[in-house]
């Protein structure tokens, strides 16, 4: 094993006395690497970004916020956290909303006031939606008006309050939940002050799955997220470098990572379209919101604002270059596309090289447990080795672990586990899960890798058998337990195949009851009232005879997951 292998051009950016030079810190008893005089928590973020008041902070639409507007409006919703709904340090508050400007002031106003974010799939049925609420122990919750009224229809009488975005037919009970628009209108002479949190305080919980199909909800802290944002700064600072030494081009100012704006083409209750969104607040850029995918806009994003770099899952980049505006001027003018959320086919590979041979293609590897960031690899090195993941991003301690918990050889199969300052503190209200996935100031990842002799990583299968669809992660055990649930299912088990468009569709097998008669149709509308649309199963296979069993007597999902081995 090499664990100490990393990307050749890091050490350009990260020695002493250069621009992204490192200290070590405890962290939750741990040594840990950070990036020297960067800010340890949000709030910290907040206060050094108010220098940058005039400037655009978030645009979406015809809705423009400078950076002193939207600090204006988090002071003003902070001091009604405080005053009328007692929100102090650790109060857990849901953020319930689609892609919106208020969704960022709220996430602001809620960690500058010491409080924790729980950041809710708003693409979620009521039954998900409030069973995230719950996990996360939120007292106060904030919705827009179209989750207001789904939750409403099936919890008319929460035992939180509400804040509600927008006119909602469903009617504010008096004296318990409030008006967001009242709530952050801006008061003359009040101050935005975040509270001084400590980086061990935790600032958001964001929600993942395990084995037993319920969500979880993973609590992170500000110096996680901190250090997440300086990390993302500097992953970008190592992409320009790469650009001009692999193109032979000096990049102009305004084409550099520094200063190119955020744009938010997934939901921002993940951590792909959150993470961006707090470096962007670090360093002044504009964060452009798209309320939900649709190509033509970023389209329009790409021509209005000059977009030089794009992250993406590659569902969005199948629908961009089948797009008839797609061109030298268009995705011609990409320098650079950094993927995160599935792995690349070498079809896709192979038309972004031909439709945009200026452009170096970057793929990145990490959890929500550990703040996004884990591996990541680009240009050359990622076209000679598509299948990996790459190099250890600095600061990520990483190695390959056998089941006795030794270190495996180079090139040997084992669970993947990381230690950083990433490390989310635990999952909430679930010590066992918790116990289970950190040990020692380490996190198993759930997925199986191996390191090449250069140490490079490739994960090679799913542990906790996930299917990742559109750049969605589906977790086959909660849908395996939605139609378990109905009374004609006898078995059920939940696969991926491979997808040319979304990367993997989920495909389910299901035995019925004896005398049942099961439909496909009728079965994707049971899911669909318990399940978000993008976790309704694609295909829905009814056999006669049981499912096939491993010497154990369980499913044995080799059978039906068409996977490398």
């Amino acid at each position: 094993m090499h664990p100490d292998l990393k990307d050749p051009l890091v050490e350009r950016l990260i020695g002493p006395g250069k621009a992204f030079e490192l200290e070590t810190v405890d962290v939750f008893g741990r040594p840990q690497s950070v990036f020297k005089g960067a800010p340890r928590t949000l709030c910290a973020i907040y206060e050094q970004a108010r220098r940058f008041g005039p400037r655009a902070m978030v645009v979406q639409d015809d809705v423009e916020l400078t950076f002193d507007e939207v600090f204006a409006q988090a002071a003003a919703l902070g001091k009604a956290f405080r005053e009328r709904f007692g929100v102090k340090l650790g109060t857990k508050v849901a953020v319930v909303t689609s892609n919106r400007p208020e969704w960022l002031v709220s996430l602001i106003a809620i960690t500058a006031a010491g409080g924790v974010a729980a950041l809710v799939n708003s693409r979620g049925v009521a039954e998900e939606m409030l069973r995230a609420i719950a996990t996360a122990q939120c007292e106060l919750v904030i919705l827009d008006a179209g989750r207001a009224d789904i939750i409403a229809a099936a919890s008319p009488d929460p035992p939180w309050p509400r804040i509600v975005i927008g006119p909602a037919a469903t009617p504010l009970r008096a004296g318990i939940d409030a008006d967001y628009a009242t709530l952050a209108e801006p008061s003359p002479g009040l101050a935005f002050e975040p509270m001084a949190v400590a980086p061990s305080d935790g600032a958001i919980i964001l929600f993942t799955s395990g084995t037993t199909g319920f969500p979880k909800g993973a609590v992170l802290s500000h110096g996680a997220l901190a250090h997440g944002a300086k990390l993302s700064e500097m992953m970008g600072a190592l992409q320009d470098m790469r650009y001009e030494e692999e193109l032979g081009v000096k990049l102009a100012p305004d084409r550099l990572s520094m200063t190119s704006p955020a744009v938010i083409l997934g939901p921002m209750f993940h951590l792909s379209g959150m993470l961006p969104s707090v470096r962007a607040i670090s360093v002044g850029a504009t964060i452009h919101i798209m309320s939900k995918w649709n190509v033509d806009v970023a389209f329009d994003l790409i021509e209005r604002i000059g977009l030089s770099r794009l992250g993406f899952v590659p569902t969005m980049l199948w629908d961009m270059l089948r797009s008839p505006r797609a061109g030298p001027s268009t995705l011609g003018a990409i320098q650079y596309m950094v993927n995160g959320g599935a792995s690349l086919n070498p079809a896709l590979v192979a038309e972004i090289r031909s439709q945009m041979p200026r452009c170096i293609i970057c793929n990145t590897y990490g959890q929500t447990e550990m703040t996004a960031w884990t591996c990541s690899i680009s240009g050359a090195t990622y076209v000679e080795n598509p299948d990996s993941c790459g190099w250890a991003v600095p600061t990520v301690n990483l190695q390959i672990r056998r089941e006795d918990g030794s270190q495996a050889d180079v090139g040997e199969r084992g669970e993947l586990w990381t230690s950083s300052a990433l490390l989310m503190t635990e999952y909430i209200g679930n010590p066992e899960a918790t116990a289970e996935a950190l040990r020692d100031g380490w996190c198993a990842s759930g997925d199986i890798a191996f390191m090449d002799e250069a140490g490079l990583v490739t994960i090679v299968d799913r542990k906790k058998n996930m299917v990742i669809s559109g750049g969605e992660n589906i977790y086959c055990a909660e849908v395996e337990r939605v139609l378990f649930e109905h009374p004609g299912v006898r078995e059920v088990v939940a696969y991926g195949r491979p997808d040319a468009r979304l990367g993997e569709r989920l495909v389910v097998s299901v035995v019925p009851e004896p005398g049942a008669e099961l439909a496909e149709e009728d079965l994707k509308a049971y899911c669909r009232q318990h399940l978000a649309i993008y976790k309704v199963p694609r295909e829905i296979h009814v056999r006669t005879e049981a499912l096939a069993k491993t010497a154990s007597g369980k499913i044995d999902r080799g059978v039906f997951a068409n996977r490398p081995a």
